[in-house]
């Protein structure tokens, strides 16, 4: 994702560059406007898309859930699941004003709200 933007960020700065008379770069083509256009319009709303369509077709995202922190695990309760995570298991906690971000790898996170957990001793 990160290379697609630079790229994008690369197609603007030659199509700003050449019509603003800065950077001496030959004339931008169709397919340039085409391909910053997938990149900046298109890409961004398929994936909202994506994610809202995922949402509303999964009764598990939408499910109300109850945390309890213990001293060992992190219990995740659902209308249809349950859930343990051993504390060793997550890659990294961060704890802001509202809320705890766990990473359980480096890519994948849970958000959860702090008025939502309950700390059990």
């Amino acid at each position: 994702m990160k290379f697609i933007l630079f790229v994008a960020a690369l197609m603007m700065c030659w199509i700003l560059g050449y019509y603003l008379h800065f950077l001496p770069l030959p004339k931008p083509e169709i397919y340039q406007y085409i391909t910053l256009l997938l990149i900046l319009i298109v890409q961004p709303v398929t994936i909202f898309l994506t994610i809202k369509r995922n949402y509303y077709s999964s009764n598990h995202l939408k499910e109300q859930l109850e945390l309890e922190l213990t001293k060992n695990e992190l219990k995740m309760f659902g209308e249809s699941f349950y859930t343990e995570i051993k504390w060793d298991k997550f890659f990294k906690i961060v704890e802001q004003k509202s809320w705890f971000l766990m990473y359980q790898n480096n890519r994948l996170r849970l958000l959860f709200l702090k008025r939502i957990c309950r700390l059990i001793n």
